[in-house]
């Protein structure tokens, strides 16, 4: 999947560096992130990996476009094929990447995943209501706000309440194009990129 900023790639057992230990382990990263707060280790990310599997799960690399860097990662997880529903997540863990719009390009990038390659009508996630830059690049992309969990995470020593956003299949298409549109678009980066690969050769 390329964007305009990032490129979409498996996520693949040898992505588990010191560096993605360093980023699942980031205080100032992880302060409003939806989970136990348990260090990570290399095992429990091994696990963690081999949890993110098809049919249930997709988990991505997210590189940078032009160096080809691994800068984060991202997911979609608890696939109900049935009803067409999914939830995400995505991080930015490279400190030279952070705030300069790359997760927005690499959310895009997975919805358009889910709704164009995987069928899906419904994908959500929630966000702690102090982590403006995670709602902040949400609100870019045109997640809906669709309702709020009061104390619903524990984090920073106290309670807070998550927002509940979701995008609709029909709202990706009417945002940011249909699977015509995005193949035109495909067709040019593409040709961008190998442009870009053979000139560094």
């Amino acid at each position: 999947m390329l964007g305009e900023k990032v490129f979409l790639r498996p996520f693949e057992r040898t992505d588990i560096t010191d560096d993605y230990l360093d980023w699942v382990n980031d205080p100032e990263l992880n302060a409003y992130i939806l989970a136990t707060g348990f260090p990570v280790n290399y095992d429990r990310a091994v696990a963690y990996y081999e949890n993110s599997q098809a049919p249930s799960a997709v988990y991505f690399a997210v590189c940078d476009i032009e160096t080809g860097t691994h800068i984060g990662n991202a997911r979609l997880s608890l696939i109900d094929w049935i009803n067409r529903v999914a939830t995400y997540g995505r991080i930015v863990g490279h400190q030279d990447y952070k705030r300069k719009g790359y997760g927005t390009d690499a959310l895009i990038q997975l919805l358009r995943f889910g709704f164009h390659q995987l069928g899906i009508n419904r994908i959500w996630s929630s966000a702690v209501e102090e982590n403006f830059r995670s709602l902040g690049s949400n609100d870019k992309v045109g997640m809906v706000r669709e309702g709020q969990l009061r104390e619903y995470v524990y984090a920073n020593g106290k309670f807070h309440d998550t927002i509940v956003l979701a995008m609709l299949r029909k709202d990706f298409d009417r945002i940011h194009g249909g699977p015509d549109e995005w193949a035109a678009r495909d067709a040019e980066a593409r040709k961008k990129f190998r442009n870009k690969l053979a000139a560094k050769k």
